[in-house]
């Protein structure tokens, strides 16, 4: 988003996606009056607020302990790095729409000098999956929700049946949960439950908790205490991180506990959708879906910021091509900006912007 598309979408009276954001004075404000912040700074991640997140995070999930790491792919190199080290093998499971894979440049291979083993395809992949794998493993990684394929997540019994087997074969089992606090809503189980299916799992502050930044790593004190070499050689240390810290401590004081209540509206206005236009899933697993609109995302995309500018409605943040000819993506996350209007009239946005849209299109 450029900064042009940032100062149209704060102008706007009504924001469809996500969380409010705060002018930056404002932020500042917040995160100096929050407790956390009468510690005293941390010194390359140790102590201050930095060392209260990772402790909390770490309760939250019910592991042994969390390391603060600023950026996921980060975070996530550095454990299967570690994986492939104690395994003897480069190998690591992962989905082919996942993160690590879509996004990152080859990362995982040119980087972190590992060799994937894709599963699955359109969805998230299933124990029969995982089973067909012949050659050695490091570590499966499960990506919960998978937000390329509509931010869906696997049966729950399928998870356990995936994570019994990976715990019978000593194959370790790692959640990329940059959206895991969506996913235990999602599924309607404490985090706890869902972590206790994992030997290790990411976590993102700045999506679903609306912080600055950063995640944390939370599994057992020893394999965590281990990845401190690969942190330092993927370039994760900071000399001090305490505001990231802040802003992750006030997300989880403010979303955590309002999770419920966004996987609920997101599930109220895909209903609503439905019934008119494509949605992908008809009910959403966490507190997002994908919406295929007729057009393609460059008019789209130029559509969305006139609706803006005339109707001060913000309605998405990204559009992409979909694999359905002469349609687009489009993401809606449902936040705390979701207080502000009812389902009603996000729908009511939804159908005038589709209405414009296949009206331009009859005009090519």
């Amino acid at each position: 988003m450029t900064e042009d598309e940032q100062a149209l979408r704060l102008g706007c009276a009504h924001i469809l996606p996500g969380h409010k954001t705060v002018p930056v004075p404002g932020l500042l404000q917040a995160l100096a009056a929050h407790p956390a912040a009468q510690r005293q700074p941390d010194f390359y991640g140790s102590g201050g607020a930095v060392s209260e997140l990772e402790e909390r995070t770490a309760a939250l999930l019910g592991k042994e302990r969390g390391l603060f790491v600023i950026k996921g792919v980060t975070a996530q190199f550095s454990v299967l790095r570690r994986y492939a080290e104690q395994a003897g093998t480069d190998n690591v499971a992962i989905h082919p729409l996942s993160h690590i894979d879509v996004d990152e440049l080859n990362g995982l291979e040119r980087v972190a000098g590992l060799a994937p083993v894709r599963l699955g395809s359109s969805g998230p992949f299933l124990l029969r999956d995982v089973e067909r794998i012949s050659d050695p493993l490091a570590a499966i990684v499960v990506e919960l929700p998978l937000r390329r394929a509509g931010y869906l997540l696997p049966p729950l019994d399928e998870l356990k049946a995936i994570s019994a087997w990976c715990r019978s074969r000593d194959i370790p089992l790692h959640f990329d949960g940059a959206r895991l606090w969506e996913a235990a809503a999602g599924y309607g189980i404490a985090l706890r439950e869902l972590a206790d299916l994992a030997d290790s799992i990411y976590v993102s502050f700045y999506k679903g908790m609306g912080g600055l930044g950063g995640a944390v790593v939370a599994g057992s004190g020893d394999f965590i205490a281990s990845l401190g070499t690969w942190k330092a050689r993927f370039g994760g240390n900071l000399f001090t991180a305490f505001p990231y810290a802040l802003s992750a401590l006030s997300g989880l004081d403010h979303h955590l506990p309002a999770m419920p209540d966004y996987v609920a509206r997101a599930r109220e206005m895909a209903a609503k959708l439905s019934e008119r236009f494509l949605v992908n899933p008809m009910m959403p697993h966490a507190n997002a879906f994908q919406l295929i609109l007729p057009g393609k995302p460059e008019g789209l995309t130029t559509l969305n910021r006139r609706f803006a500018a005339e109707k001060g409605v913000w309605l998405f943040n990204t559009v992409v091509t979909a694999p359905l000819a002469g349609h687009a993506i489009a993401e809606v996350v449902i936040g705390d900006n979701s207080r502000s209007h009812t389902a009603a009239d996000a729908v009511g946005w939804i159908e005038a912007f589709i209405e414009e849209a296949r009206a331009e299109q009859g005009q090519e």
